[in-house]
């Protein structure tokens, strides 16, 4: 059918059984993890969203592993000089602060803490076995998913595939990277958490739903592929599709918010409004949980780390150095540096070790990174991104190409168009994907470029201050949900809070009495607040005319999204 013929409109969703919670599953996966379980559930399951694939004789091909604390742009010679001046920097915003009581912060000096640490030995447990095991993998099997896929030995001819990548589907150039590749991956991986862990057999899908909730930043096309396989290769009877964004919100039982979720390896921040995402305000940072991490171990480095073996390219050293950040870092100013601290070294086949390790403000300075993200090294990347992936289908006629086409011939058509409120945006090219796109708010002109890296703090001001009305921002300075798992520190909060509450636009002052940022709603785990809001989604009555059944899938396909899907489907309308 050529383009400019109005396709087809969806016929009504069918008529099907009423709704049963139980049968309803819902389904998170993340570049790390993948969370699901049923809506009836009251926490949802998680495993390693990886799997693992036998190589053939003979292949000499090695995969990049993402699981090891490596990514572009962090070898570059800058680098290093652009960490120590961000450190001095993060250095002294944390001496200025003051404690609950009033009190600075007692400081702890490098040379201190080195000193310590140079002279602390291992201490072997020989009467104590190593709590990690090596996979077995005797039996030779082609595939191995979840975390028996991480505990792999590095000589066993396995490469490891994760589907997902800073909150798109992991495409490259090597052995797996293709687009059917990668989808056969989650269809396996999606099928064996589902045997396994809900203990549903694939045979009986055909009876349940499934709710996806994807990132914001999602492409498209991606998404066609995934109702393709929970529809057409698992074989439910329907599914719905969520945006974390809006999921969140409803997970902690808010109207509007403005949302940052921390992962991994992006930054996701966008305002949320009466269950809509003001696409304005969306905003992708490339950096994340990892780089704390990476520069987590670079501190410790600096101060005479005792565990001298811990290499950031072996897989169960960064596994170790994830478990040592989420232990000792923090964010607040009443924790005092300096202190002891003991951690263990299990290898498999190895006798356990203990290290004392002294730590003093190498804690807060690497989660202090997000706020500078200098810190984290990365030079040469595009660390800030705005726009969507352009839409480009050709099993739909009204997709981001024939829509901005539409759209460009009106406007050569107008003799004048009239100006809408709000921030008024300069489009750039459809292939640019950065941020170069200059904001006008009021009487100031905003440019954000490309090669600068935007601070946490900063970036949720700029999202916020996209909205269109005053009423608008005011709502969202007032309800900064955090969520993740990249930033769930003690301490990070307050500080997050503190910093917007600083850098509050004037004109703002007198509309926000506080800034807010809630962190543990109703003391909900950050990380599955997203599935939790996926879970009540599903079973609302003004959800269930969302519902795509497989039958309209097969008959209508890609199309359907439009009328059904519950977020903007097009960038224009």
């Amino acid at each position: 059918m050529p383009r400019g013929v109005k396709a087809e409109r969806p016929p009504p969703a069918e008529s099907v059984e009423p709704l049963q919670a139980s049968t309803v599953v819902i389904l998170h996966p993340g570049s790390m993890s993948l969370w699901l379980g049923r809506a009836t559930d009251h926490l949802p399951q998680s495993i390693p969203h990886v799997i693992a694939w036998r190589k053939p004789p003979g292949c000499p091909v090695d995969l990049p592993d993402q699981s090891l604390l490596v990514r572009e742009g962090i070898d570059h010679p800058d680098s290093e000089t652009q960490k120590e001046l961000a450190l001095s920097v993060i250095e002294q915003a944390i001496w200025s602060r003051k404690s609950s009581s009033g009190s600075r912060k007692h400081q702890t000096t490098v040379s201190q803490v080195s000193a310590f640490n140079a002279k602390v030995e291992p201490e072997l447990h020989v009467d104590d076995e190593s709590s990690i095991k090596w996979t077995d993998t005797s039996t030779a099997p082609p595939i191995i998913v979840g975390e028996q896929a991480l505990y792999i030995h590095p000589d066993e001819p396995y490469s490891l595939h994760w589907p997902m990548r800073g909150g798109h589907l992991n495409l490259h150039d090597g052995p797996g990277g293709s687009l059917t590749a990668v989808c056969a991956d989650l269809e396996t991986l999606w099928a064996y958490a589902i045997q396994t862990h809900l203990a549903i057999p694939l045979r009986d899908l055909g009876y349940y739903r499934v709710v996806l909730v994807v990132p914001d930043s999602f492409d498209k096309n991606h998404i066609k592929e995934m109702m393709n396989i929970l529809l057409c290769k698992l074989g439910f009877s329907s599914a719905i599709i969520h945006q974390e964004s809006v999921s969140s919100v409803f997970g902690c039982g808010l109207s509007a918010a403005c949302v940052v979720d921390v992962g991994d390896e992006k930054t996701s921040i966008c305002c949320v409004e009466d269950g809509l995402v003001v696409p304005s305000s969306r905003l992708w940072l490339q950096y994340g949980g990892r780089d704390i991490t990476r520069a987590f171990f670079w501190l410790l480095r600096r101060v005479s780390f005792p565990y001298k073996e811990c290499d950031a390219n072996n897989r169960l050293d960064v596994l170790l150095l994830h478990e040592l950040k989420e232990t000792f870092c923090h964010l607040s100013q009443d924790i005092v540096g300096g202190q002891v601290h003991e951690f263990q070294v299990h290898r498999p086949f190895d006798t356990p070790r203990s290290y004392q390790l002294k730590i003093g403000d190498e804690a807060i300075e690497a989660p202090m990174g997000m706020f500078f993200p200098q810190l984290f090294g990365i030079v040469g990347e595009k660390l800030v991104y705005t726009k969507d992936h352009q839409y480009d289908d050709p099993e739909d006629l009204y997709d981001d190409r024939y829509l901005l086409e539409s759209q460009r011939t009106q406007d050569q058509s107008s003799k004048s168009g009239g100006s809408k409120a709000g921030p008024n945006i300069e489009l750039v090219p459809e292939h640019d994907q950065d941020i170069a796109a200059v904001i006008k708010t009021g009487n100031k002109d905003m440019k954000l470029v490309s090669e600068k890296s935007l601070g946490l703090d900063q970036a949720i001001l700029h999202s916020i201050n996209c909205c269109a009305t005053e009423e608008t921002k005011r709502k969202m300075y007032s309800s900064v949900l955090l969520i993740g798992g990249g930033f769930m520190f003690n301490g990070a909060a307050n500080m997050l809070q503190s910093r917007l509450q600083a850098k509050l636009p004037a004109p703002h002052r007198k509309l926000v009495d506080q800034v807010e940022v809630i962190a543990r709603p109703k003391e909900m785990d950050p990380r599955t607040i997203c599935w939790k809001g996926g879970a009540v989604l599903s079973i609302l009555d003004s959800a269930q005319e969302l519902w795509i059944s497989q039958r309209e899938w097969i008959t209508i396909g890609v199309r359907v999204l439009r009328e059904r899907s519950p977020f903007i489907w097009t960038i224009c309308s």
